[in-house]
């Protein structure tokens, strides 16, 4: 019996076996689907989960830090976010936005407001929201050592249960799905934020159109260091769960919901020499096919079928007080 580790139901689960494709190790994990939630979780963690996390994994990278760059990034971004600046008028008419820009408007944070990014990797995140004036801490287990970046913005090597402190605002970017518990990281996550506090979650969605098409070889399975992926049912019930309200719910999938499902179907790892994330020029895929994958994508959002999504919250007491 696999029991879901989103609802906790344990009865007519479907079986699942998955393989490593991302490095392209061929191990093979057992994951269960959800008769009721229709999540995704896998049977067993692996004794020796940091295995499948080499140095060289995406989010670990810590980007040099130009003081200059930083400094015009930070005057954009605040420009941005609607407070006036010549430096930062100027430098968007060169720079569109970036995609935090909607997420901290969609959030509605004020200005100052302290953010935990769970799951944070070397902190490219941590030191743009820090920059753009939002007090940022990052946290994540598995990085080589703690960092602080010249513009203040710190990366604490730890985990969730292991942080301390109070947040106006805690995200986790395509993190949840890495934790064993996502039933217990809510806990902790309601222990971190404030009285108002909001939650961003942005993560896989089990279920979605790329699910449904591509089985086995949907490339956000990623077994197994994804070991649990929430439907948008598991997600609702889990936040209603711990008290919080789902304020929005913004599809974001990409173009690579296709063409890196498309290669792992053909036996090509995401970081073999051949696939597209590493050298699209020698890959399957034409510019056309990609803009195509992308016009895709596009339209699966629109229909709420895309393979990821950003998830708002408010605790659900604080919700009420406001909207009451």
């Amino acid at each position: 019996m696999i029991r879901c580790r989103v609802c906790g139901n344990g009865q007519d689960n479907e079986q699942h076996l998955f393989r490593e494709q991302y490095l392209g190790l061929g191990d093979e994990f057992v994951y269960g689907e959800c008769s009721s939630c229709g999540s995704l979780s896998i049977e067993r963690v692996p004794e020796d989960l940091a295995h499948f996390y080499p140095a060289t994994y995406y989010s670990y990278a810590v980007r040099p830090y130009s003081r200059i760059a930083g400094f015009l990034k930070a005057k954009r971004d605040r420009y941005y976010l609607g407070r006036p600046g010549m430096i930062g008028k100027f430098v968007a008419r060169l720079r569109p936005a970036p995609p935090y820009i909607a997420w901290l408007k969609n959030l509605e944070l004020p200005e100052g407001s302290r953010i935990l990014e769970v799951g944070s990797g070397g902190g490219t995140l941590t030191v743009n929201l820090h920059g753009a004036g939002y007090p940022a801490t990052g946290i994540d287990a598995f990085i080589s050592a703690p960092v602080t970046y010249p513009n203040g913005a710190r990366v604490l090597k730890q985990s969730l249960e292991e942080t301390a402190g109070s947040y106006d605002c805690v995200m986790l970017h395509h993190c949840l799905e890495h934790l064993a518990s996502p039933r217990e990281a809510f806990t902790q996550i309601s222990r971190l934020l404030k009285p108002g506090g909001k939650v961003l979650i942005r993560t896989p969605v089990a279920g979605a159109r790329a699910w449904r098409t591509y089985g086995k070889n949907w490339f956000q399975l990623d077994a197994p260091r994804h070991l649990v992926i929430l439907s948008e049912e598991g997600m609702s019930r889990l936040a209603a769960e711990n008290g919080f309200h789902i304020m929005k719910i913004v599809y974001d999938s990409t173009a690579s919901q296709f063409w890196a499902s498309e290669q792992y179907a053909k036996g090509i790892a995401l970081m073999s020499a051949t696939s597209y994330a590493v050298k699209p020029q020698g890959s399957l895929f034409t510019a056309k096919q990609i803009r195509d994958y992308e016009e895709q994508a596009e339209a699966l959002n629109a229909r709420k079928d895309g393979d990821q999504a950003s998830y708002y919250l408010v605790r659900m007491d604080d919700h009420e007080k406001t909207y009451r």
